[in-house]
């Protein structure tokens, strides 16, 4: 369908206006069935108009049947929008036209949408004086106000619109923008110049920039969406300086991935997962941090999804919880990083340049993007791809032996690997890393596991080998095995029941402060429950808990728990690192470093909006055993993880422990390769 849209918008009285001229399909059309906002009074020239039934989301389907040879169908139709339903995490109605600013997407129903028909659209809109006006496409002036186009099949069209301080540039031929509430020139300089670099970067990676532009638009909730050709990112979120390398290129390559390349959600969201992969992990990847960043994958799968948990990817829709986001942005993009290593940098990105061309603006599946991948292959990956797609669960590796022998004159070296998940076994290949005397790097050698339970490392080596390392560089989708976790927020937030202990002695003020942390994360995690200290005689044994508050009861006796860390709660002070804190200056949250008899955490801070922080930051944190956070900003000022204790899946080959070789360092994807 092809949309001629004309907008009034009259914030002040939140009303909304629009004419809509539908160009009519080659073949008459027939009669199309289309739905909008439920409380719009629509006209119809050029056809015949029918109401139908009104659904459950507030709105309303029609029938339209053009005239016969009318190549055109105007519809006109005006009125309040929005059911007035909030999200439940960010606070962000579901649709929004104030004097504050407009936000509308088709689920709102502000134009007609015909089924899951695409759409191109040119969009003109009236807006009042010092508004800007932002959607798809590339951005016009007109007598009237400003004009979008976008001829590139959609699956949405949007309408933000507010009275926004404009930023431009360009990198080549595409627009580079930046709206924000207030007058910001540096902050929409780093803006810029970080899109100009990235668009750059992808466009050498993966092909041409699908749209006209890009543009950052400031949102006074805090969100982080992505939609075609613009990001709408929280006031907050927008000047975290760590923004600038992780959400900014991951919202940037959706227009590739999602909005590009539109998802076939048949068998399961691809998109989210290759996004986070080619973005958020690949940028730390450069940085040195690869192997930290999917350990971190992991030990979110570990702390959420597993357990009986987990879900195959094909069930995978988009982000509702800790669990899906595990699944489908951390074991997904695991998925990906194996299916590079197994294929090489060159074969890996000319498959994703070969997708990215061949279903643009179409609706691809994930297996259109497996055969993208055995095209550059060469070779049938039909059985990776359905474990990984149709099976839940994850490979659990054992060393069942490691033993050295003489041959020749050299060493043998014999690795038996095996898999002990109640499941069947995965076919996996997995790094073994082999340090040996003299050496300052260790080898790698990849152990392929090809439908069985058990796979052998068998190598004749010069040196005499020292140490047995299986997939130090957590490279390979598994379970962590002991030892290779340690502890951390997510390990409490992912336990099966939390109990949040409450302080008594807490102001009115703070104890309403500490349920409503309680209930927010009663909304976000499993067995969330709420306690006051003075109705516990001892601290529950079957469960993970958080002592809340410096004045908490348990504080004391809990804190030869965190002993290195030299709490105090009596003088309201730690040392954390080298950092000494205090009650009065910064909020701390520590997890304690063994978990005998249950996982402990601590967060000291005072003050209902330092509690409030604390309930929103922490989450986000959950990899991290230890932080500490300034009082009067709010900013985080340490972080650090805690050390896990040796892995179970290390072998000693001598009588002496030997420190592990270096590994080769991660192979960074380099936009020349597919050259």
């Amino acid at each position: 369908m092809h949309h001629r849209l004309a907008v009034e918008l009259e914030p002040a009285e939140g009303r909304i206006t629009v004419t809509d001229r539908l160009s009519v399909p080659e073949d008459g059309g027939g009669v199309m069935r289309f739905q909008l906002a439920a409380d719009f009074a629509v006209e119809a020239e050029g056809a015949r108009l029918d109401r139908a039934f009104l659904s459950r989301d507030g709105l309303r389907s029609y029938e339209l049947e053009p005239s016969p040879g009318a190549r055109e169908v105007v519809l006109r139709y005006s009125g309040r929008i929005g059911s007035g339903a909030v999200h439940p995490e960010h606070g962000m109605p579901d649709a929004v036209v104030s004097a504050e600013g407009v936000y509308l997407d088709g689920a709102a129903g502000w134009y007609p949408r015909f089924g899951d028909a695409l759409a191109t659209f040119e969009l003109e809109v009236s807006a009042p004086a010092g508004w800007e006006v932002v959607s798809q496409g590339e951005r016009a002036t007109t007598a009237a106000g400003v004009r979008w186009v976008e001829r590139s099949p959609q699956d949405d069209i949007y309408l933000v619109a507010g009275p926004f301080q404009r930023y431009a540039d360009r990198a080549g031929e595409v627009a580079l923008e930046v709206y924000l509430l207030e007058k910001d020139p540096d902050l929409a300089r780093r803006y810029l110049d970080a899109l100009a670099r990235y668009v750059v970067i992808y466009r050498e990676l993966l092909g041409p920039y699908p749209y006209a532009k890009f543009a950052v638009v400031e949102n006074r909730w805090q969100t982080g969406y992505g939609m075609p050709s613009f990001t709408l990112l929280g006031s907050r979120v927008l000047r975290l300086p760590f923004i600038l390398d992780s959400s900014l290129p991951h919202e940037l390559l959706h227009n590739w991935w999602g909005n590009g390349v539109l998802v076939d959600l048949r068998d399961g969201n691809w998109s989210e997962g290759l996004t986070a992969y080619l973005a958020d992990y690949l940028v730390q990847e450069a940085r040195g941090r690869g192997a930290e960043y999917r350990r971190g994958a992991l030990q979110r799968y570990e702390n959420f999804a597993a357990e009986r948990r987990d879900a195959p990817l094909r069930e995978f829709r988009s982000r509702h919880d800790e669990a899906s986001q595990a699944i489908g942005y951390g074991k997904s993009l695991m998925l990906f990083h194996m299916l590079r290593r197994d294929l090489g940098d060159a074969a890996f990105i000319a498959a994703l340049r070969d997708f990215s061309r061949r279903w643009m603006h179409r609706p691809a599946r994930f297996g259109d993007l497996y055969a993208a991948f055995a095209a550059a292959a060469g070779r049938d990956l039909a059985a990776d791809r359905a474990q990984w797609l149709e099976r839940p669960g994850a490979p659990e590796l054992v060393v069942e032996d490691a033993r050295i022998g003489a041959s020749d004159g050299r060493h043998r070296l014999i690795v038996r690997l095996a898999q002990t998940q109640e499941e069947a076994p995965f076919r996996l290949t997995v790094p073994v890393a082999v340090t040996l005397q003299g050496e300052a790097t260790a080898r790698l050698f990849d152990v392929r596991f090809d439908g069985g339970r058990q796979a052998v490392l068998d190598v004749t080596l010069d040196a005499d080998p020292l140490r047995v390392d299986v997939d130090p560089g957590f490279d390979a989708f598994r379970r962590l095995a002991p030892g290779e976790v340690p502890p951390s927020l997510g390990t409490l937030f992912g336990a099966k029941r939390q109990v949040l202990v409450m302080p008594a002695a807490a102001s009115p003020a703070e104890q309403q402060a500490w349920r409503e942390l309680g209930e927010q994360w009663r909304r976000r995690y499993r067995g969330v429950e709420v306690v006051d200290d003075g109705a516990l005689k001892e601290l529950p044994k079957d469960a993970a808990v958080w002592i809340l508050g410096w004045d908490n009861r348990f504080a004391m006796p809990a804190a030869a728990r965190f002993g290195a860390d030299r709490l105090n709660p009596a003088t309201g002070t730690a040392g954390v690192g080298g950092v000494d804190v205090k009650r009065a200056r910064e909020a701390l949250v520590l997890v304690a470093a063994d978990a005998v008899p249950m996982p402990l955490g601590f967060v000291g801070a005072d003050g209902p909006e330092a509690i409030a922080a604390m309930a929103r930051k922490l989450p986000h944190y959950s990899r991290f055993g230890r932080l500490v956070f300034d009082r009067a900003s709010g900013e985080n000022t340490f972080k650090d993880e805690r050390t896990s204790d040796r892995s179970a899946l290390t072998r000693f080959l001598t009588a002496d422990e030997v420190p592990r070789a270096a590994l080769p360092p991660d192979a960074v994807l380099a936009p020349q390769a597919a050259n």
